[in-house]
């Protein structure tokens, strides 16, 4: 009797939750989410290409690297893909997906009694179609005159993290900012092709105080894009000024490479 009584527990408490079109979860807001800046100023090598993919893999699964618990986008949390525009009023994700919830392939045997796996699998290829669409087509790539990282940065923070005024007495909500790109600012207001303001600098700048974003409760992993033809600006410093500028932003940096 009380193992019934258990099993029907199960059937009640473990129903899957209602999702929405892009799988995420309709009732239920995520208190983590993951954004991803992908910068198409330059079009990607395909050793670059190779090196999305295995970002994305470790987004979608738990990996293996020291930073994977921090990448992996856990159920029922959205990642959400950017690529950098010129316009900002143009600036909308290109891609929008939840994680669907556990992979059939991990269930508990009793999940087989509740959960339809077909249904389930069905859910999870579209998380990976969804995903795929990301990967940009090498072929139609087009050099951009400018490169506004930290314009777009000050654009997508606040629009997808939450205020701490917004938020449930008690919870705490996280962002995870992801940067791929070659990190090479360039802007009217900031250019790294050239003389450029020390991080620890940048706040007392005025012309430059504008571009700042807080992060704060966001954690921020920077991949570095290196190119041959940027080697005299991609240095050791330049690599080391994105570090000291998430500080100054009053963000964390979770993890840092160059590629």
């Amino acid at each position: 009797m009380a193992a019934l009584l258990g099993l029907l527990g199960v059937f009640l408490v473990e129903r899957p939750a209602a999702l929405d079109e892009n799988l995420c979860p309709v009732d239920s807001p995520p208190m983590r989410r993951t954004l991803l800046l992908l910068d198409t100023s330059d079009p990607l090598t395909p050793k670059h290409v190779a090196e999305l993919r295995r970002l994305v893999s470790e987004l979608q699964q738990r990996g293996s690297s020291p930073a994977a618990e921090g990448f992996h986008v856990a159920p029922g949390e959205p990642l959400i893909v950017y690529e950098i525009a010129l316009d900002l009023r143009d600036l909308e994700p290109v891609v929008k997906v939840c994680n669907p919830g556990v992979h059939p392939d991990d269930w508990d045997w009793w999940w087989e009694l509740i959960r339809g796996r077909m249904f389930e699998l069905h859910k999870w290829r579209r998380f990976k179609e969804k995903v795929e669409e990301l990967f940009p087509d090498e072929e139609s790539a087009q050099e951009m005159p400018r490169s506004p990282i930290l314009e777009n940065i000050g654009v997508i923070v606040p629009r997808h993290a939450p205020s701490k005024r917004m938020l449930p007495a008690g919870k705490e909500s996280h962002t995870h900012l992801i940067v791929f790109s070659d990190l090479l600012q360039h802007s009217d207001d900031l250019s790294h092709y050239g003389p450029y303001p020390e991080a620890g600098n940048f706040l007392d700048t005025p012309r430059l105080r504008e571009l700042k974003t807080d992060l704060t409760r966001v954690d921020v992993s920077l991949f570095r894009l290196e190119r041959s033809k940027y080697a005299r600006w991609q240095t050791t410093d330049h690599y080391y000024w994105w570090t000291e500028l998430v500080g100054e932003f009053n963000g964390a940096v979770l993890w840092q490479e160059s590629l």
